[in-house]
């Protein structure tokens, strides 16, 4: 199996899990902050841990890596509350899509990071996510929910274009595993002085999801998503990824019987063909 063909079935694995991952955020009676800080705390003993059992390396061995990775760490943990506040304030679907400015973001960064130019086939089809994201995304107003929501999904994607980006300058050589088990902890210590008490509140079925959102939909596609960092482009998998909120929205109307809009399925298609455009084009 060759690299590239690594790359993109991590990635595709990765991208039906994040799409999932949504859903918690309407089913989990917490606010975005406590809800990172639990799902980090299940992944990071979760890899961690795995990392230990397989007599593996848990620790890196230049001090340098531990500031990079607290760096990260807080650029991770920044992501995932400015994410589920976004969908937590104007919903699933506006949540995700916002995100998905991140390709864009990504596409005039990432020259900047490997002093390339920039491809006009990767600006072309950015600019196809974004026309993309507009046709699902309802008129903004100042006072709706939704231009609220917009606005924090549109930063958790800087911050996460800045993550992808760094991680794979400075720590794709290491085990995905190794990073993302160290930068789940991280937030989870940096979050946990600022949590509710909310938590205590849960049941069985809450803490349940809080697993499940710490294993399946957190510490698995990040790995994953990692993983194909070591093998493609960071422009090339943020195009890709704009599949996520396809499967997303296909998850929501399966398990939560959300009915997407005309125009939600019209942004969906550009979405759905610049990822396939960058899926078929095979570079590394």
């Amino acid at each position: 199996m060759s690299d590239h063909l690594k790359g993109l079935l991590s990635l595709h694995a990765g991208l039906l899990l994040f799409g999932g991952t949504a859903l918690f955020s309407q089913t989990i009676a917490l606010n975005a902050l406590d809800m990172t800080t639990w799902r980090c705390l299940v992944a990071a003993v979760l890899l961690l841990g795995w990392l230990k059992i397989r007599n593996q390396p848990v620790v890196f061995t230049n001090h340098r890596y531990w500031l990079g990775m607290f760096g990260l760490s807080v650029l991770m943990g920044l992501h995932w509350i400015t994410y589920f506040h976004a969908m937590q304030v104007a919903g699933v679907a506006v949540g995700m899509l916002s995100l998905f400015t991140f390709p864009v973001i990504t596409v005039l960064l990432e020259p900047l990071f490997d002093k390339t130019r920039l491809r006009l086939g990767d600006l072309g089809a950015a600019l196809l996510v974004i026309l993309g994201v507009v046709l699902m995304t309802p008129a903004l107003d100042s006072e709706n929910p939704i231009s609220v929501g917009i606005f924090w999904g549109v930063v958790s994607a800087f911050l996460f274009t800045l993550r992808n980006l760094i991680q794979k300058r400075y720590f794709s050589h290491y085990s995905p595993l190794l990073t993302m088990g160290w930068q789940t902890l991280f937030v989870m210590l940096m979050l946990l002085p600022f949590t509710s008490e909310a938590v205590a509140e849960l049941g069985y079925e809450q803490w349940l999801q809080i697993l499940l959102l710490g294993t399946v939909f957190t510490a698995a596609p990040h790995t994953l998503l990692a993983n194909s960092l070591r093998y493609l482009k960071a422009a090339s998998i943020s195009l890709i990824s704009c599949l996520q909120p396809v499967y997303g929205v296909v998850l929501a109307f399966l398990l939560l019987g959300d009915q997407p809009a005309l125009m939600t399925l019209l942004g969906g298609t550009l979405i759905l063909a610049a990822a396939i455009k960058e899926t078929l084009k095979k570079r590394c």
